[in-house]
């Protein structure tokens, strides 16, 4: 999340009073199934940091060291927490009133003990489960072998002693330690609720109370309760905190571009490399070029050339775009580069003078001097030759047996006729269709011909395109050719017994087709390519899951399709692949998804797709593949201050030199992470600059060259360095980072660095910013108090988790799209947003009731609403409101709702109904990819994928996000351990020497 310039310093948990639990009519008795209930947290009080504790015993106390060890379970269940950014474990120490912090050691598996295999659950639809008695008898004998002894609760001590507060740490004596009294967990068993599907987990103890430790939700409803007023715009070169990118804010473009945009990881830059290298934090830029902004945002400016040869003015140097952050000196007539610092005559015909202040005067006629984001129309030099033209989108259709019998293609007819009717066709755009089997069919829809005509070529192996005029047609003119041609398809392929596809041909000749044009190929496929060129064989190989040669099938066959990848670049032509394989089918994503991943596009994955449960998700995607904003022949690059450099780039695109990125199709959705390089020192109190520039042609044929900057300030310590970092930014940059490793280290090795990242920010921060705290504190950073929490969602994603049950297509096709995303679409698939519905509905509009991310919240007699990026849950109780499910569904009773609803119902006289269309609405509109809808009824239901996002409770053997918090702070004591052992035996090491 992103730092606040004011934000609240980091808090230590102290030891405070006995924690006191909700009444319950027999304490006796294990607590019943149903949620923690948010009431009984203490007013006012705002969750923020954890921890546990480092080992600091007093010598010379020998009742202390007879003492016998206490076990994990003793020392969590005698943990105290207090406040937002630190966590002190006490235990009670007979005759003495002190302090003793213990460490929480891992708690090794017994031997011959193997963890227990993750369980996984059909679709609730399909009904294809294996016997739970059967999961949950394996799943039983493993915790036999784990059931945590019962531990010993110490009643602390209150003598005068213990009430003093912990000293401060030297670096942050401005910013005093908030202090609260919080509560104890008691000594009884906890039922714990288990998602039906699932193998029941069992009761164990509290560990730490899950209210006290950092939450996104509370900073998410912080941050709207800011940045959503009504009446609230961000000014991007103001000192107010910078919104988070999930929230919806509006923006005041002042000289910096909108944080949509572009935003850098590090609003305040290490001012020296050692010190970049100390923190430890992730350095870079993401960059959405034409990403989507607000409603009520201003558009882009743009800049028309002065004359038909005038160009945008250029560092002669750098080539970096004039911007408000350069300088004018001589009285108008040179400019200053921010980014090189090269002096710059400026051309006669637009020299101005300037006022006392130095300023340029007459600069208000001028937006690329005024705005941080402009749009230059640029000259014929910028045209490589080739004349701009409006995009054409050619359509590649399977038409093979599997296709027919999928539903695939009915759904492409239907999308597009559709699309005619509502004249959802850009405008100035050219659409062509062909299909496919074992050979390739091409259809002449020229305006003026009675119906469309078929030209065949049987020759897979060396193709062509037999079409002059009529392959691209304006959709408007040709209207009724296309809609007649559409309706015919289906039934003229019904009968096909053609069990192959030609894909590798069909990709040759849609690039063919559009070699001099330019432009989008989209191209539908059902199967594995197995006839004509770049045929594949089936790889997978479920026995290598989990060993060094996984990494091997992260990485194309051969180089048939990368080969091809290049060739379309260079033709300017992005390829849109649309994956439907048969269930439990190999089509190899790994090598036929390069063709997207190097040319700009995207991958879409429908495995086993259902007609029915998944029309509404096709038709969304392919309509907003084709009405977003979008480009074609596009090239970024990214410019940067003296002492900065650009290290390494990520996303879908291709480079055949070491500095520009070239993307055959750039949109709205398009993601590029760059990562960063400090070279040098920088000046004290300076100001670092950041520049994109990304020349394309637009959708109407225009050629032009959008360019967005950024200046970010010079921090000469670590605490502006993390006060100020931004943890959207830098989940976005280090999960590209990770994917982009995937086909050189195993996912073990990837999931292990992330373990290594998190202890070294936070161990640095630790070392740098409160070296005066005591060692058995857990402190976290203000911006990055969460980092531990995203870091354990991204090991339990489709991305990296265990799940030996998960196909590889659908690993390699979840890394290519998610690398490509946004860093709103990030922090969305990392937390999905869980809402209260139960609650929102009997409140006033403008306040979101969100509910932290584990099934032990959901109530009995609760409705919740879960955002995740791939899909949409709707979990209803089974003790909700008859009144508020008819609200919603117009049934009386939870039983009559129909699970497999793919839309929600309307009901116009509902008011709760509407308010619920409207939360679906917002949830989906501008998005590349329409979550699935699932209905989940409570006891009815399977809740397995539910589980999937329930990202703080343990899943698929991957630790909850409390134990994840305490393994990682056992980490970094013995970081600091370790770290101080070295300086000791240095020390010794020199004095031996000396003597």
């Amino acid at each position: 999340m992103s730092a606040a310039n004011n934000q609240t310093p980091p808090m230590a948990f102290q030891p405070g009073q006995q924690q006191q639990r909700p009444m319950m009519t027999n304490p006796g008795q294990p607590r019943p199934p149903l949620a923690h209930n948010s009431s009984n947290v203490r007013p006012g009080f705002v969750p923020h940091s954890p921890g546990q504790l480092a080992q600091h015993s007093p010598q010379g106390h020998s009742p202390q060291m007879n003492r016998p060890p206490l076990s994990v379970e003793e020392k969590m269940g005698n943990m105290q927490i207090g406040g937002a950014a630190q966590v002190v474990l006490k235990l009670k120490r007979p005759g003495r009133s002190k302090r003793v912090y213990a460490t929480v050691p891992n708690t090794p598996l017994p031997s011959g003990s193997t963890p227990p295999q993750a369980y996984q659950q059909q679709p609730y639809q399909q009904q294809q489960q294996q016997p739970l008695q059967q999961q949950q008898q394996g799943y039983q004998q493993h915790r036999q072998h784990h059931q945590p002894q019962q531990p010993i609760y110490h009643q602390p001590m209150q003598p005068q002693s213990m009430q003093q507060q912990p000293m401060q740490p030297q670096s942050m004596q401005q910013q005093p330690y908030q202090q609260y009294q919080d509560q104890k967990v008691p000594a009884q068993e906890v039922v714990v609720k288990t998602p039906l599907g699932l193998p029941p987990r069992p009761n164990v103890k509290p560990r730490i109370d899950p209210n006290q430790i950092p939450s996104p939700v509370q900073i998410q409803l912080k941050d709207e309760e800011v940045n959503e007023h009504a009446d609230y715009y961000y000014g991007t070169c103001t000192k107010n905190a910078m919104p988070l990118a999930s929230t919806d804010f509006r923006t005041l473009d002042q000289g910096n571009c909108n944080p949509r945009f572009m935003r850098v990881t590090l609003n305040e830059v290490p001012q020296t490399s050692e010190l970049a290298k100390d923190t430890g934090l992730p350095f870079g830029v993401v960059i959405q070029p034409l990403a989507r902004t607000h409603a009520q945002d201003a558009a882009v400016p743009f800049v028309p050339l002065h004359t038909e040869t005038a160009e945008p003015t250029r560092c002669s140097r750098c080539k970096g775009y004039v911007n408000p952050w350069c300088r004018f000196i001589d009285g108008g007539r040179k400019y200053v580069c921010n980014l090189c610092e090269f002096e710059n005559l400026v051309p006669e015909d637009q020299q101005s003078p300037l006022d006392m202040y130095g300023k340029r005067m007459g600069s208000g006629n001028q937006p690329e001097l005024m705005f941080g984001s402009v749009e230059f129309d640029v000259p014929k030099d910028y045209w490589n030759d080739i004349e701009p033209k409006p995009l054409h989108q050619l359509f590649a259709i399977d038409v093979s047996r599997n296709a027919i019998q999928s539903g695939m293609l009915t759904i492409f007819c239907q999308t597009i006729k559709r699309l005619l009717e509502t004249d959802g066709f850009p405008q100035g755009m050219k659409i062509g269709i062909f299909t496919f089997d074992s050979s390739i069919q091409f259809y002449n829809l020229q305006a003026g011909l009675g119906q469309a005509t078929m030209m065949v070529v049987s020759d897979i192996n060396d193709v062509f395109v037999p079409l002059s005029n009529g392959l691209f047609v304006d959709p408007k003119e040709s209207r009724l050719l296309i809609e007649g041609l559409l309706d015919q398809l289906p039934t003229l392929y019904e009968n096909t017994m053609t069990p192959n596809a030609a894909f590798g041909s069909a990709v040759q000749v849609g690039i063919l087709a559009m070699k001099k044009l330019g432009g989008k190929l989209s191209i539908m496929q059902t199967s594995i390519p197995s006839i004509g060129p770049g045929v594949l064989k089936n790889r997978e190989d479920p026995s290598l899951y989990g060993t060094e040669r996984e990494k091997g099938l992260f990485a194309p066959q051969d180089n048939f399709y990368p080969q091809l990848a290049g060739e379309s670049v260079q033709a300017g032509v992005s390829i849109d692949l649309w994956l439907f394989p048969p269930a439990n089918t190999y089509i190899d994503v790994a090598t036929v998804g390069v063709l997207s991943a190097l040319t700009g596009g995207d991958t879409y994955y429908f495995p086993n797709f259902n007609m029915t449960r998944e029309r509404v998700q096709v038709m969304h995607d392919l309509t907003h593949t084709i009405c977003r904003e979008q480009g074609y022949r596009a090239a970024l690059r990214v410019r940067c201050s003296n002492g900065i450099s650009v290290q390494d780039q990520y996303g879908n695109f291709s480079m055949s030199n070491a500095t520009d990125m070239e993307l055959a199709g750039v949109n709205s959705d398009t993601t590029i992470g760059v990562e960063l390089k400090h070279e040098g020192k920088l000046a004290e109190n300076s100001q670092v600059y950041f520049q994109s520039a990304l020349l394309y042609t637009t959708a109407g044929g225009q050629r032009r060259v959008r360019v967005h900057n950024l200046s970010a300030g010079v921090g000469a310590t670590a605490n502006p360095v993390f006060k100020h970092a931004d943890l959207d930014t830098s989940a976005n940059l280090l999960i590209k980072r990770t994917i982009a490793l995937s086909a050189k280290k195993t996912i073990n090795d990837l999931s292990n660095e992330l373990d290594n990242f998190c202890v070294k920010v936070l161990t640095a921060y630790r070392k740098y910013c409160a070296t005066g705290a005591s060692a058995a504190q857990l402190i976290l950073p203000e911006s990055f108090k969460v980092l531990p929490l995203l870091l354990s969602s991204f090991k339990k994603s489709a991305v990296l988790r265990k799940d030996s049950s998960m196909n590889f297509d659908a690993r390699v096709y979840n890394m290519r799209k998610i690398k490509n995303l946004s860093i709103p679409g990030t922090i969305k698939w990392l937390y999905p947003r869980c809402i209260k519905l139960h609650t929102l509905f009997n409140q006033e509009e403008g306040h979101t009731p969100l509910e932290r991310l584990s099934y032990d919240r959901f109530e009995s007699t609760g409705i919740y609403w879960i955002e995740s990026h791939s899909a949409i849950f709707l979990w209803i109780g089974q003790e909700a409101s008859k009144e508020m499910i008819y609200a919603m569904f117009g049934v009386s009773e939870m039983s009559h709702i129909n699970p497999a609803m793919n839309e929600l119902p309307v009901l116009e006289e509902s008011p709760v109904n509407c308010r619920l269309r409207g939360l679906y609405q917002k949830a989906t509109e501008n998005i590349a990819y329409l979550p699935q809808l699932n209905v989940i009824r409570h006891g009815l239901d399977l809740e397995v994928e539910l589980s999937k996002v329930l990202v703080e409770d343990e899943i698929y053997n991957q630790s909850s996000y409390v134990d994840y918090l305490c393994m990682i702070h056992k980490q970094i004591q013995t970081e600091l351990e370790r770290e101080k052992n070295d300086v000791v035996l240095s020390a010794a090491s020199y004095w031996a020497y000396r003597y």
